[in-house]
């Protein structure tokens, strides 16, 4: 046998050294493996030898040369070893052995598009923006404080994704973006409670893994609330009296449908060329209709819903046909403005500019209806989006517009627009300049309601004074927190918005008015018996920066 296994081990020249020598001892244990008598005449056999290697797994051999160390577990009083049960965890997230520490229930991460409704009135947009208060910056305070983001995680390690940029100003009710989150129990309710009452968290949706609110968005719809006396002929004094006809209504809608379709709108943005192929956007609808009478003025309701826009696009769509209408430029203008030429187009107040809706058709075409993923359309919360609407957004609008008149202020630099090609000295800009005081310092206008203020709770009948009285004085919080005892909680005032924390300050901010932002100079007399006094330490807010019309999504070359 052993002369058999030399010869056998000779042909597999590829087993290693030590596999050979313990086949040999095998072997020759064997051999000489005979029984062993005891003093008592019964036979013992000795312990069978370790089985030899197998050939097809030479290193088992190196293996079964080192040493056991590992430690055995304790043997319990039966006698047998068995490995220690596992320690199972308990429904609150402990463990069941009472001094183990405690566990954080671990919630899926999961991707999610969330809808949103704000109202963009004393926020500089909706991008991050650090120094600045945006809308990203509360919702990421929110997703911290929630739980639902780990804390310190940036945006772009959540893979969030805004739909739509809107601007200092702009509001929404129908913004959504998308992210990776923990999906907590009652996670809307836990994300609206660290938010401000004019940011809301409406709804949110499983999606895939893949999903982009703003690449897999297929079209995007916008509306425009403004003053019907904005299209009242030049001629005419422009006060709120004026009520819209169906002539002049009629005339605005023929206006708008030269819109449609797919166009070169290098005119209606900034920084693009002509033959830039971006420029090229598809519009799909455009209409004016009468929308309601409030605080003694008509407005109007503009809608346009487009595959995506650029920066100023649809506020200088609507400059445009404002001054068509109201004598400024020819109705042949808007064909000219699709060609090559860089005219001097006006661009319209930010103030009534909403973001309604984003559709996700090509999204919900293959994925709403896989039996996994809802459609992205938002039905069941449009009750409350409706409400949002009603009681942040439009009196928002509505109000600033009658007291603060920034569209009246805007019609006044129609004037100096020459609505033909751009030069690079205007003389019309500098006809009428900046109006000064005595000192030979600019007069800046104030607006009776500051940007910062929310009107939720403006009452019918209610003047700008009356109401900015309602809400609390900086020394009224500063004596409060003072007569507070340094272990408690300063009470709550009355007018005091415990979520938004405004406070008196916000009253004597001032604020530029529209025609700064288009390089007018043009500034108006309000009446003086109705004025807020400024203190001498507030300072001058900066222009609106634009509107929501960033560049989003890409143009499809005249083809949808």
């Amino acid at each position: 046998m052993l002369s058999f296994l030399r010869q056998s081990i000779g042909r597999h020249t590829f087993v290693n050294t030590s596999f050979r020598r313990g086949a040999i001892s095998f072997a020759r244990n064997m051999s000489s493996s005979e029984p062993v008598v005891k003093e008592g005449g019964s036979e013992v056999c000795p312990d069978p030898p370790v089985p030899p290697p197998s050939l097809d797994h030479p290193m088992e051999a190196t293996a079964q040369e080192q040493p056991a160390d590992r430690a055995k577990r304790p043997v319990e009083q039966g006698g047998s070893e068995e490995p220690a049960p596992k320690l199972l965890k308990s429904e609150n997230g402990t463990d069941a052995n009472p001094e183990a520490p405690a566990k954080r229930v671990r919630y899926p991460k999961k991707k999610v598009a969330m809808m949103l409704s704000y109202s963009g009135v004393g926020y500089q947009g909706m991008q991050i923006n650090p120094g600045t208060k945006t809308i990203e910056g509360e919702l990421l305070t929110a997703f911290y404080r929630s739980g639902s983001v780990p804390e310190g995680c940036s945006l772009g390690r959540m893979n969030f994704q805004r739909a739509s940029r809107t601007d200092k100003g702009v509001s929404a009710a129908g913004q959504v973006v998308s992210l990776k989150m923990l999906l907590l129990d009652n996670l809307v309710e836990k994300l609206n409670e660290h938010l401000p009452p004019v940011i809301r968290v409406m709804d949110f949706k499983r999606t895939t893994q893949s999903f982009n609110s703003k690449q897999h968005s297929s079209c995007r719809s916008y509306i425009y609330l403004l003053p019907t006396y904005s299209f009242q002929d030049v001629e005419e004094v422009t006060t709120d009296k004026y009520r819209i006809t169906d002539e002049k209504l009629n005339e605005v809608n023929d206006l708008l449908s030269q819109y449609k379709g797919t166009h070169n709108y290098h005119n209606f943005t900034s920084g693009k060329l002509f033959d830039d192929m971006s420029a090229n956007r598809y519009i799909m609808e455009f209409s004016c209709q009468k929308a309601f009478e409030d605080e003694g003025m008509e407005f109007a309701l503009m809608r346009v819903k487009g595959q995506s826009f650029m920066l100023h696009q649809i506020r200088k769509m609507i400059g445009l046909i404002i001054a068509i209408t109201r004598g400024f430029a020819p109705k042949t203008i808007i064909e000219r403005a699709f060609g090559g030429e860089k005219l001097d187009i006006p661009r319209a107040p930010g103030l009534g500019l909403v973001l309604e809706a984003v559709h996700f058709d090509w999204y919900d075409k293959k994925w709403g209806g896989d039996d996994l993923h809802e459609p992205l359309t938002w039905e069941s919360v449009q009750d409350k989006q409706e409400a949002f609407k009603k009681k942040h957004i439009f009196p928002n609008i509505i109000i600033r517009e009658k007291y603060n008149r920034s569209m009246m202020h805007w019609m006044s630099t129609l004037p100096l627009h020459s609505y033909d090609v751009v030069e690079k000295h205007n003389p019309m800009r500098c006809f009428l300049g900046d109006e000064k005081d005595k000192d030979g310092n600019k007069v800046v206008k104030q607006d009776k309601i500051p940007d910062n203020i929310d009107l939720a709770g403006f009452k019918s009948g209610q003047t700008p004074e009356e109401f900015l009285e309602t809400l609390p004085r900086e020394e009224d919080a500063v004596s409060t927190a003072n007569s507070t005892e340094p272990d408690q909680e300063a009470p709550p005032q009355d007018g005091d918005d415990a979520e938004t924390g405004m406070m008196g300050e916000a009253v004597t901010a001032e604020n530029e008015s529209n025609q700064n932002e288009e390089g007018a100079g043009v500034v108006l007399q309000e009446e003086k018996d109705q004025e807020v006094p400024t203190p001498p330490e507030a300072k001058e807010e900066d222009t609106p920066l634009g509107d929501s019309e960033r560049t989003e999504g890409s143009a499809q070359g005249g083809t949808t």
